[in-house]
């Protein structure tokens, strides 16, 4: 079973690549998977980014609804949505889509401190500044 970082991983790496492609929607749909399993996994700040970036390119989107992606993943209708993304972007899929790609995957995270700055980094953001912006339940 592949560690929710590496998937993490994976979403953000297919989500920048869709970017790259001019992709909005497929970006933005990567992009609340990559935020749910942020949430699941105690990186607010990377969950929030993501949230923030869909809303930027969708300020209509679902996930604008909720104040963070915490608070809606305790709701029907967005696990809803979650259901739906993930039946089309499987982590198996995804993977295999990131493959395709030639990305190197091999000790990528080791080259950073934590999961938190490692996450920032594939969205291209710091995650000090992060953190400061949205908060941290924790210091990874």
């Amino acid at each position: 079973m592949t560690p929710p970082i590496d998937l993490l991983a994976s979403y953000l790496h297919l989500a920048r690549a869709a970017e790259l492609r001019r992709q909005s929607l497929v970006r933005d749909r990567v992009l609340v998977l990559a935020a749910v399993i942020a949430a699941q996994i105690d990186l607010a700040p990377i969950a929030a980014a993501c949230r923030e970036q869909i809303l930027a390119h969708n300020p209509g989107h679902m996930i604008g609804r909720w104040p963070t992606v915490g608070a809606a993943l305790g709701e029907e209708d967005f696990q809803t949505l979650v259901n739906q993304l993930s039946t089309r972007y499987g982590p198996e899929r995804v993977e295999t889509l990131v493959e395709r790609l030639g990305i190197e995957r091999a000790n990528e995270r080791a080259a950073y401190a934590s999961d938190g700055e490692f996450a920032a980094a594939l969205l291209r953001l710091d995650w000090e500044d992060l953190k400061r912006r949205f908060g941290s339940e924790s210091d990874d």
